[in-house]
């Protein structure tokens, strides 16, 4: 989304006209989900894609047919086999999308964008709202907690129907409004810079979380190592929450070996929405042991995901980095399915 946004900010502004492509619907088996976007311009995809193939060929062609036109549209694909525009395609389920005419130099969406932009930075849900009752007379707004609505007039019982944990199109009166979420709060502690975090920080970049890396020698912290880091922090593990401020929604990822019992015992108060640490069944057995001895609670030992990762048999640290990433993702969709019901 930083990528869009960030694209379609700076095409706008040099005044070139774009095509804003959005799944906003979708029924059966189709390569993306509602929440997948690209972006088109006079040469075809710029960024981002809504599955590849002949669908999203497809697509592309009749973007640049808007773009011609100056047009905005809604269009269903049908993704069956020798269906009437012969897509080929034998996923069999359909996917509404929408064709988002940007007109070249429009202030108004300039600011938009730069906002959304800015908006990705924060710790916090944020939400995206389309307005495309009209799809030639759209209109945008983020929303959140600290982020009221702006030009779209919208009562609780339709902004919970929108805020949920992934894209959805709501008919609400006459209208109808798309709503995706595009940030959730939440941050990674990676606890230890070896080879196992740098294999991590990368995989859990991609997929959206913002990873903080935390070691106790600084050569292990470097930007050479986590260029994409969003911090790294040379710290004592005997002294974690004098650097860190832990909440509720943040995820903590273990794999010091030497210092994760250190680390363990000043996150007994904390209500982290995900901690993992790494080792064998045996060490992880050994760990909540000691915890429990210490007087520590069966609440706080219950929610230690040790050994850390889905079982896939994971043995070098690409693959450990692969199912650590697996678990986070599905603890993150819990997660987000509970904060939207809560919206």
């Amino acid at each position: 989304m930083k990528d869009l946004f960030s694209t379609i900010q700076k095409k706008t502004t040099a005044g070139e006209d774009t095509v804003f492509v959005t799944i906003v619907a979708e029924t059966g088996s189709s390569p993306r989900s509602a929440g997948a976007h690209m972006l088109v311009d006079k040469n075809g995809r710029v960024c981002g894609t809504i599955g590849g193939g002949t669908v999203e060929y497809k697509a592309i062609q009749y973007a640049q047919g808007l773009l011609e036109r100056g047009r905005s549209q809604r269009k269903t694909y049908h993704l069956h086999r020798n269906d009437e525009e012969e897509l080929g395609m034998v996923c069999g389920g359909d996917m509404e999308v929408y064709f988002q005419f940007i007109h070249g130099g429009d202030e108004k969406t300039i600011a938009f964008m730069k906002e959304c932009f800015l908006c990705l930075e924060q710790d916090a849900d944020i939400w995206l709202f389309i307005d495309l009752t009209n799809p030639n007379d759209w209109t945008m707004s983020l929303y959140g907690a600290d982020i009221p609505l702006k030009g779209m007039e919208l009562d609780a019982k339709a902004i919970k129907a929108l805020a949920r944990n992934n894209g959805v199109l709501v008919k609400i009166g006459d209208r109808r409004i798309y709503g995706e979420p595009i940030n959730f709060a939440g941050k990674v502690f990676i606890f230890g810079g070896g080879h196992c975090a740098q294999a991590l920080q990368p995989v859990l970049t991609t997929v959206g979380f913002r990873c903080i890396v935390f070691d106790n020698r600084e050569e292990y912290v470097s930007r050479e190592l986590f260029p994409a880091a969003c911090d790294l922090i040379v710290g004592d593990y005997g002294q974690v929450n004098k650097y860190l401020k832990i909440n509720s929604r943040d995820y903590i990822v273990i794999v010091t070996h030497a210092w994760d019992i250190v680390v363990l015992r000043q996150l007994i108060s904390k209500k982290c929405a995900y901690i993992g640490v790494i080792g064998s069944k045996t060490k992880a057995a050994t760990v909540k042991q000691q915890l429990q001895v210490e007087g520590v609670s069966d609440d706080f030992l219950n929610r230690i995901n040790a050994p850390i990762g889905l079982r896939i048999r994971a043995e070098t640290p690409g693959e450990i980095a692969i199912s650590i990433a697996g678990e986070m993702i599905l603890r993150r969709a819990e997660l987000r399915s509970t904060v939207s019901e809560k919206t």
